[in-house]
Order: structure tokens, then C-alpha cells, then sequence
């Protein structure tokens, strides 16, 4: 009988620490999931780095000079092929023989500035009657779309003709100033064939367009500017670039002497 009770004591016994030695099993395993579950959260609530944020999208605003003209029907169709706006600085002149285009440019969502009257260098700048004539041209396209512009483009770029005199009058007069970011030089091929015109415009464009941020120069007046916009744009495009017009809400600075104020 003392053997009998004996075994089952012992047997008591082994039950007892195999019942201890699995609750601390269970217990090790509950602990290690919890840690996975735990390192899991953490890695999902953890901040983005700056390598995984997207980048921002590079913008690109197509301007045209000097117009409207006979081709300004042409660039037109080709932006609302796209499905892209542009920004049009006109000659009041021009303006006044072309209503109807500038008139175009509006309802379509293009922006149109200001380019002066004569285009004259010495007129503009030597003279200084560069705020009179843009707020001459200024009133022209207010009485063709009923919209007073405040951006103007100086002929042949701000810098030498626009001086400190002429800024401060510029500054004083409320008007905006652009230049460009990138020249395509498409008035210089006027005599060259399109078979050599177009490639160079292209290439002028696209080869300087590496920033996030461009402003691109062309003419609306030269055919041969005309059979180069759509390789340009879907080159822009290539390139990541989004394309914009001018907003003079969101107006940024953007002259060759670095006056923040214009």
C-alpha cells in the first residue's frame, strides 16, 4: 500500500511540473508575438523619410512674344490639343488688328500680358517711355477682354535697357516683370528651312529645361515656331514637367537684375 501511495504522490507531483512548465511556455510565446505585433505597429506609424516623399512636379510655363499674328490661330490649337495653357505678352498694336485672338486667349485660359508698343529699344529704355507704353497696351487689352494685366515681358529682356529709374517706376506703377528661364531662339531661323528650324528650337528647349521651375521663350509670329511647339511639349512632357500659366496670385519674381519687387 506505501508503494502504491508513493507512486501516486509521485505522479501528483510530475503533473504538477509539467502544467508549470507549459504555462511558461505559453507565456514566452504569447510574449515573443506580442513583440512582433508591437515592432509591426511601430514600423507602420513610423514617419516617412525623405527619400520615399514624392518629389515635386516640375512646372513649366510656355510664354509667347510679339503677338498676335497670322500663326497665334495655329499655337492656339495646338495648346487645346494638349489640353494646356499658356501666356501670350502682346504687342497693343497687334492687339487692336487681332481682337478676336486675344479675345481667344482669355476664354481659353491663357494669360495675356503686356509687350509694349513699339518694341523700339531706344524708345523703351533710352527714351524711357517703357511704363508708358506698357500701360498703353495695358488699357488695350482691358478694353478688348475687360481684364487689366499686371505682367508685362521688356523687349530684348530686362537687362540693360530696364535701369534703376525705369524699375522704381515699374515698382511705382504696380506692374509685374518676367523674363525667361530658357530661350528657344526661334525668331533667329526665319530663312531656315523646317528641316533644320525645328530640330534646333527643340533642341534649344528641351536641352536647358533640367530645373523644376522653367519659363520658356517663343514667338507666336514665326511659322517655324509654330511646327516646333508639339515635339517641344511632348518633350516637357517626357521630362515630368506639368505645364502652367501665369497666376497673378501666385506671382513669383523673375527678372535678370533680381528685384523682387517687380
Amino acid at each position: 500500500m506505501r508503494i502504491w501511495k508513493i507512486i501516486i504522490v509521485l505522479l501528483a507531483i510530475s503533473v504538477a511540473i509539467l502544467s508549470i512548465l507549459a504555462g511558461c511556455s505559453s507565456k514566452q510565446t504569447t510574449s515573443a508575438q506580442d513583440k512582433k505585433e508591437n515592432h509591426k505597429a511601430h514600423a507602420v506609424a513610423a514617419p516617412v523619410s525623405q527619400e520615399q516623399k514624392s518629389q515635386p512636379n516640375k512646372i513649366v510655363y510656355l510664354t509667347f512674344d510679339d503677338g498676335p499674328g497670322e500663326y497665334t490661330s495655329q499655337v492656339l490649337d495646338i495648346l487645346n490639343q494638349y489640353h494646356i495653357k499658356a501666356t501670350f505678352f502682346v504687342l497693343g498694336p497687334h492687339a487692336e488688328k487681332y481682337k478676336n485672338l486675344v479675345q481667344q486667349e482669355v476664354q481659353e485660359g491663357d494669360y495675356v500680358g503686356m509687350h509694349s508698343m513699339t518694341h523700339n529699344y531706344k524708345t523703351l529704355y533710352v527714351q524711357g517711355q517703357f511704363v508708358n507704353e506698357m500701360k498703353t497696351d495695358q488699357q488695350i487689352i482691358q478694353q478688348i477682354t475687360g481684364i487689366q494685366p499686371i505682367l508685362c515681358r521688356p523687349p530684348y529682356g530686362s537687362m540693360p535697357g530696364l535701369n534703376q529709374k525705369l524699375r522704381d517706376q515699374v515698382a511705382a506703377a504696380g506692374l509685374k516683370v518676367w523674363d525667361w528661364t530658357i530661350d528657344s531662339l526661334d525668331w533667329k531661323y526665319n530663312k531656315v528651312p523646317f528641316s533644320k528650324s525645328v530640330p534646333a528650337i527643340v533642341h534649344n528647349v528641351l536641352s536647358h529645361a533640367n530645373g523644376n521651375r522653367e519659363v520658356v521663350l517663343m514667338h507666336d509670329i514665326h511659322p517655324q515656331s509654330v511646327q516646333a511647339l508639339p515635339t517641344i511639349i511632348q518633350g516637357l512632357k517626357e521630362k515630368g514637367y506639368v505645364f502652367e500659366t501665369y497666376n497673378e496670385q501666385e506671382h513669383f519674381s523673375l527678372n535678370f537684375w533680381h528685384d523682387n519687387r517687380l
